[in-house]
């Protein structure tokens, strides 16, 4: 194999940990020595050991009193440079240290740790070999230069761009297919954000539903949030009946506060002239650590979020339907912003989800 084969093999391993470890970051490890895989780790679950630490683990669990020889002028490949810095653990560098590794080849840097330096400075050969490391923690790299969250927005649309019916009696749009894939975006995702619209006209639960996703260990269910000004009975929604934590975002906290609702949190946030402000909202994610964030809303609040350009990614599934006006264009505002149309945006997928098709759009500014 080549040192790009056991990077991608680390970025596999990586991917193992996407619906267990927020809010943490998603890295993968591999050992090896001629040319052989001798260890494979990941971050399993936020709070617990790291990648490297799972790798070097489990060689010495394999070979408990011939450990270290066979460590000897090892390659350890991690797809992210190793903590510097005491978090939830002691930093990764200190262990790796006490070993006479070959080299050790890193995926990404991370900016908020000085692993790179320190081992460097140890006498470590280091290299760097970018993988797709970002792909998979966008929330995270975004979190580190920006200090905000990275949004994501679902959007299940006709293939004339129409995203919710008129006639409350219609609901799906998309195929089975289309909405499973999209529960996998929910299951990495900190928080999914709706309006008192949609509450009020789909009933949605908006959690995860996916069994295969479901039974990963570790696994939680992403945290709810509603964004209304309305005096709703929040009781009789599908949203306020499970167990994960929800917020309500609200200009208009009096008519809200006097609710009693089991494990929800209410978020007063200011105005922009008559309309909730979004900045500000965004301000009170960062502060509670959301790092992805995933709307899934009606055009009406979808097109607040287009306006003031928070959007960062968009996840489109279109169906071959025709719905004419039946139902309501998925954006109302000016052509400019549309995101299909803006030049904002690139296109980083497109594939078939059994009769519909999925794209992706991206903003064109990166994390890296």
């Amino acid at each position: 194999m080549t040192k790009r084969k056991f990077m991608a093999e680390a970025y596999e391993l990586a991917k193992l940990g996407q619906y267990s470890t927020k809010n943490g970051v998603n890295v993968g490890c591999v050992i090896v020595k001629n040319n052989k895989i001798l260890s494979r780790g990941w971050y399993e679950k936020y709070g617990g050991a790291h990648a490297e630490i799972n790798a070097i683990n489990g060689l010495k669990k394999k070979y408990p009193k011939s450990f270290e020889s066979i460590l000897s002028q090892s390659s350890i490949y991690v797809s992210l440079e190793p903590c510097s810095k005491t978090g939830k653990t002691p930093p990764c560098v200190d262990e790796l240290k006490k070993y006479d590794f070959k080299e050790i080849i890193i995926g990404h840097e991370d900016t908020s740790q000085n692993g790179i330096q320190e081992l460097s400075k140890a006498g470590f050969k280091i290299s760097q070999m970018k993988q797709k490391s970002l792909e998979i923690n966008q929330g995270f790299f975004k979190a580190i230069h920006t200090n905000k969250p990275y949004i994501r927005a679902k959007i299940a649309m006709s293939k004339d761009g129409k995203t919710s019916f008129k006639n409350k009696k219609n609901k799906w749009i998309t195929s089975l297919a289309s909405r499973n894939d999209a529960q996998h975006y929910r299951a990495i995702s900190d928080l999914v954000i709706t309006g008192g619209g949609t509450l009020v006209n789909d009933n949605p639960s908006l959690n995860v539903r996916n069994k295969r996703i479901i039974k990963y260990k570790g696994f939680s269910q992403p945290d709810k949030a509603v964004i209304t000004n309305a005096s709703l009975d929040f009781k009789t929604f599908k949203f306020f009946q499970d167990k994960s934590k929800k917020l309500i975002f609200t200009s208009k906290r009096n008519n809200i506060a006097s609710l009693k609702l089991s494990n929800t949190e209410i978020k007063t946030i200011q105005t922009n002239g008559s309309n909730t402000d979004l900045n500000d909202l965004v301000s009170c994610l960062t502060k509670m650590n959301y790092k992805d964030v995933l709307i899934e809303a009606g055009p009406n609040l979808l097109t607040s979020f287009i306006n003031a350009n928070l959007i960062d990614e968009f996840i489109i599934y279109i169906s071959p339907k025709i719905l004419s006006n039946t139902a309501n264009y998925f954006f109302n505002g000016k052509n400019s912003l549309n995101p299909i149309l803006s030049k904002k945006y690139e296109k980083i997928e497109s594939k078939k989800i059994g009769v519909d098709k999925k794209i992706i759009l991206r903003k064109k500014q990166k994390w890296d």
